[in-house]
């Protein structure tokens, strides 16, 4: 018996111990992890890769594509297609991962608690400070692009020069660099904390990523070009709405949302139908039916339809195949993007129900006070660089002076009964640009 004290003593110990009030450590799961690590990962695979590059000069074929466009045609000074715009786009989607976590963690978020904002207040002007950087960045770049092209507010010329595949160098990043950003942020909703629109917000990220690459292989630059400017702007004038309301600019802040409001109705729900109904009338008119060489693109064949469905996955399965163009084709895509049209729409009825609120009082107020910042426990924190709760929502109602602070749950959009007064602001437009 006097061999077995020590280990009875050992377990009685440990009892002891783990009867204690410590609290016990959680485990880090890999997705938290991951989102923790944001910025070494994406940063480290990039340095690999450059490293890869200049280290091994016989693999800078192969590494090249990561770090520039591709197929660029010297005796004609425009760029095509081809499949390793696949990697630029992947390198661009690991870098938007890395700039957005630094412009977060490393400067926007200092500089919010450096400007008093408190720290949840911090998060959310931080979040709404890198998407202003993001359509403050691409939308100036696109309405360049843009306005300084032959189809400048002309939806019919659109279609003129269709399928030729030559695209200019500005122009290819541009639509290559957004694809990557939504990508990317198909990566972001994943890993980090699910909210209550996951689904939804997933939904469309991909369609979005779907009609961008589509409208790429089969050459509609032009088309795509124009949705993302007409989009774009509105979800630049939202962020900086809500920018101005956490440092409490109140008037400078409903300005700007009448502003956003207008501008909203202007390009969404007149300028985006008009060039609903292009599509519609013109390009039957601009691009004639039938099949077309992807190298040439000269007139093949005046049938369009040379199988049931296998010629819908012509530029898919063969760059440099045909391509045709047929009514199918043409509600394809017209069909979509009427989709888009509707959810505007719903948005809008949102936004208007907002407008009345602030009509009716003349002020804008964010529910979630910032003395919610004392009572909320850490897991409605930020792990890393992103945030759990939903810190993108603003709520404009009517301020009544009160300074009770209401229970929330996480910030999630609800559309209940509560929507005639409460409409969240944070998922409309701001994260559908096209």
């Amino acid at each position: 018996m006097a061999k077995d004290e020590p280990s009875q003593t050992v377990t009685e110990l440990n009892a002891c111990v783990s009867t204690g009030h410590r609290p016990s450590a959680k485990e880090t799961t890999f997705r938290e992890w991951v989102v923790e690590n944001q910025i070494g990962i994406s940063l480290t695979i990039l340095s690999m890769l450059l490293a890869i590059h200049h280290l091994y000069p016989s693999l800078r074929p192969y590494t090249t594509p990561f770090f520039q466009l591709s197929y660029y045609q010297p005796s004609q000074g425009v760029y095509i297609q081809g499949w390793d715009d696949i990697y630029f786009v992947l390198s661009s989607a690991i870098a938007f991962t890395a700039i957005r976590a630094i412009a977060i963690d490393w400067i926007l978020r200092p500089l919010a608690l450096h400007a008093g904002l408190k720290r949840k207040a911090s998060v959310r002007f931080a979040e709404q400070g890198w998407m202003w950087l993001y359509y403050a960045f691409f939308c100036t770049f696109g309405m360049y692009i843009w306005s300084h092209s032959y189809y400048w507010m002309d939806f019919s010329a659109i279609w003129n020069e269709w399928p030729g595949r030559g695209v200019s160098g500005m122009l290819k990043w541009y639509l290559l660099a957004q694809l990557a950003f939504w990508i990317q942020q198909i990566f972001v909703i994943n890993v980090e904390e699910r909210r209550k629109d996951h689904y939804q917000m997933f939904t469309h990220h991909i369609i979005t990523s779907a009609l961008l690459s589509s409208a790429y292989i089969y050459s509609f630059y032009n088309v795509s070009n124009v949705v993302l400017c007409l989009m774009d702007i509105v979800d630049l004038l939202l962020p900086t709405a809500k920018i101005l309301k956490y440092f409490k600019y109140e008037l400078a802040c409903n300005i700007t949302f009448g502003t956003f409001m207008v501008t909203w109705l202007i390009t969404r729900h007149i300028m985006y139908p008009r060039l609903c109904w292009s599509i519609f009338k013109d390009v039957p008119a601009r691009m004639s039916y039938g099949c077309y060489s992807g190298t040439t693109a000269e007139m093949i064949s005046t049938d369009g339809y040379p199988d049931r469905l296998t010629h819908l996955f012509y530029p898919f399965l063969d760059l440099d195949g045909p391509i045709c163009m047929n009514r199918t084709i043409k509600w394809i895509f017209l069909s979509l993007l009427l989709a888009l049209q509707v959810l505007s729409l719903i948005w809008f009825t949102m936004v208007i129900r907002v407008a009345v609120g602030v009509l009716r009082t003349g002020n804008a107020e964010d529910t979630r006070s910032d003395d919610e910042d004392e009572v909320e426990t850490s897991k409605d924190g930020a792990i890393g660089n992103a945030p759990i709760s939903d810190n993108t929502n603003i709520e404009w109602r009517r301020s009544n002076g009160s300074s009770t602070v209401r229970p929330r749950t996480r910030g999630r959009v609800r559309l209940g009964e509560q929507s005639d007064r409460k409409a969240l602001l944070g998922r409309i437009g701001c994260d559908k640009p096209t």
